[in-house]
């Protein structure tokens, strides 16, 4: 049986425990300095298979583009190995849209690397996955009003040379306009792009970051 709930302190234990298996696992996206569960400024989905927890992805307002009174964004998720391909992230996003709805945000995101173009290819409604279980996700309408933006990427810190793509729900379905003011680099592209390097990081001026 799969089903996902929301985090309260009851699952505090657990989620500590789910953390070290992360750390094992060579995920630092729950790290202590990046992730309190009682003191995330969003909520916090789990998502139990067969009782035991398997996945956690969280809604946190967004610092990292300046306007967290305008956006929120999907973040801190993980799934451990032995439950991948149970579509977990698919199952927290589809109650993560209505929360950041029915608060007041008017857009919800996440981001993923520029490198895995595999995962980009599914969000870009490029590709499906073959197993009907998986399927099913995809003609969904909430799914189906997730868009890529072609205007920036996101850029973390000036540390890293990693670049993100952004994918997001205009949660309102009012055509908002969503000008971010930090960790952005504009840079019109088609969800393509078939690499980057420093030199392409050089040219481009971005917003500023958090420190």
């Amino acid at each position: 049986m799969i089903y996902v709930t929301e985090y309260s302190s009851v699952y505090s234990d657990l989620v500590e425990k789910f953390r070290l298996k992360t750390f094992a696992e060579g995920n630092q996206s729950l790290s202590y300095e990046k992730y309190d569960p009682e003191a995330a400024d969003g909520k916090t989905w789990l998502t139990f298979i067969d009782d035991e927890l398997a996945s956690i992805s969280a809604v946190e307002a967004s610092r990292y583009t300046g306007d967290p009174d305008v956006a929120a964004r999907v973040c801190r998720y993980h799934i451990l190995k032995k439950f991948r391909h149970s579509h977990c992230g698919f199952r927290m996003l589809e109650q993560q849209i209505p929360w950041a709805r029915d608060n007041g945000f008017k857009i919800l995101y996440w981001t993923h690397d520029i490198k895995n173009k595999a995962l980009n290819a599914m969000y870009q409604h490029r590709r499906k996955m073959t197993d009907a279980a998986a399927s099913e996700w995809f003609e969904k309408d909430w799914y189906k009003e997730v868009k890529l933006d072609t205007r920036w990427l996101f850029h973390v810190s000036p540390k890293s040379d990693m670049l993100q793509y952004v994918y997001y729900v205009d949660l309102q379905r009012e055509g908002y306009n969503w000008v971010p003011s930090r960790s952005v680099i504009w840079h019109e592209h088609d969800g393509q792009l078939s690499d980057f390097s420093s030199s392409f990081l050089n040219s481009v001026t971005p917003s500023p970051t958090l420190p």
